[in-house]
């Protein structure tokens, strides 16, 4: 989507005019927004001109303030539509390369047509993936953070959790797990108070409570896998962001670090687990978790977002 045919759709649909919205932006940030005008906006909305990407964050913050929305406009889309939204190329630089928990997989003649991700839990991939999980798991974590497969599979069938799996015409590409929390059993987490392998069912939040999302274990064969899973990702806190307070992850990996800062999650707490091996948390609030620059250059492309 361009940022120009957002704007216009979002204005008229909280109901303002051009010169009521240049009103409220002015009064919201008037160093940002000194010379604006409904002239101005006008050719914004037409795509005459395009606002810095600073003015496109401080416009969907405008507007999150207006809507108590976490992504203005994008809360009443399917996770299909917003998926189409979000730009597969963006994605991949957003977040960028990692030497152990993105391969090298080849990846030049891999289609992204033929990259499929789906959640696992009514697949007959579910225990096979698991394994995979566990196994990864062990060889990373060292057993610091394991959680015992059975368990685990119960968390992975668990409604309101999420397990992500990709395939390249039926064979493995890459998995991302992850939960959502109450917000007393997040903060926890984050805390370092407790970790993955202390949580039980009562931790977890339903599809109706608010609460937050935890990133459990990801991997992926190349880029474009990766891509493929954080669009789908994404898509679901868009899609369930009125359920979603904040997104956070914990990790003992330095490679993973990398990753987590690339999606602008920001460093919490740390916790020495042996000698060696720091515990440390990242956590942001889902509303400055969708409006980072680096996000909204994603999924607002000024031009035609290539497939490839």
């Amino acid at each position: 989507m361009k940022f120009n045919e957002y704007l216009k759709s979002c204005r008229e649909n909280i109901g303002f005019t051009q010169e009521q919205l240049a009103h409220g932006l002015y009064a919201f940030d008037s160093d940002n927004f000194t010379s604006i005008d409904s002239n101005t906006l006008s050719k914004w909305e037409r795509g005459v001109i395009k606002p810095k990407i600073e003015r496109q964050v401080n416009i969907i913050r405008y507007f999150q303030k207006e809507t108590g929305l976490a992504l203005p406009c994008w809360h009443e889309y399917s996770v299909e539509e917003a998926e189409k939204l979000i730009c597969k190329t963006g994605m991949q630089n957003l977040l960028g390369k990692s030497k152990e928990l993105i391969l090298d997989f080849p990846e030049n003649k891999i289609s992204l047509d033929n990259l499929e991700v789906y959640q696992l839990r009514n697949s007959e991939m579910l225990d096979s993936a698991i394994k995979l999980h566990m196994d990864l798991d062990q060889t990373y974590n060292h057993d610091t953070t394991r959680v015992e497969t059975s368990t685990f599979r119960e968390w992975a069938l668990y409604p309101s959790n999420s397990f992500f799996y990709c395939e390249y015409l039926g064979h493995f590409f890459g998995l991302l797990f992850t939960v959502k929390l109450k917000q007393e059993s997040f903060e926890k987490m984050m805390r370092c108070e407790i970790q993955e392998k202390d949580l039980t069912f009562d931790d977890f939040a339903s599809f109706d409570e608010i609460g937050s999302n935890y990133i459990f274990s990801f991997f992926a064969m190349n880029q474009k896998a990766s891509s493929m899973l954080f669009i789908r990702y994404y898509a679901h806190l868009i899609v369930n962001q009125t359920k979603i307070k904040e997104v956070g992850v914990a990790t003992m990996m330095d490679d993973v670090k990398k990753l987590i800062e690339s999606i602008s999650l920001k460093y919490f707490d740390s916790l020495p687990l042996k000698e060696g091996v720091v515990l440390k948390t990242y956590r942001e609030n889902l509303a400055d978790f969708l409006s980072s620059e680096k996000v909204i250059k994603m999924i607002f492309s000024q031009q035609t977002c290539p497939e490839e």
